[in-house]
């Protein structure tokens, strides 16, 4: 956006506009997914989804129990879901007891939110 400082004022609100509709357009998709997966929220796929847990749950478990350690972003690669979705199995199944989470290993990444589609950027 090229900065006109006799218009500051109008900037910074057409600025604020887009922000707001960047968050009204996410918000908005969130309640549709939401309305469409409690529409489809039957016995069947109740079921089904928890098998789905428990499949990568024992792929975590066994993970660990081979590698002694948990490694989200190959393990991910490897079974086609994200490694947001490993870590939080991860944490799931260490408050259930089934894991130990002993240490904990990071470093910094490029501050790319991989959570929010590009489209919301």
């Amino acid at each position: 956006m090229n900065i006109d400082i006799k218009n500051l004022e109008d900037q910074d609100m057409r600025q604020l506009v887009k922000s707001l509709e960047l968050v009204s357009a996410r918000i908005f998709d969130s309640v549709v997914r939401i309305s469409q997966l409690a529409a489809s929220n039957t016995p069947e796929m109740q079921q089904l989804f928890s098998q789905w847990v428990a499949c990568l749950s024992d792929t975590i478990i066994s993970s660990v129990e081979k590698e002694g350690a948990l490694y989200p972003d190959e393990l991910a690669r490897n079974i086609g879901v994200t490694p947001a979705t490993i870590i939080s199995l991860t944490l799931t199944l260490h408050r259930e007891g089934r894991i130990k989470i002993t240490e904990i290993k990071a470093e910094p990444a490029s501050g790319d939110n991989t959570e929010i589609c590009g489209c919301m950027k």
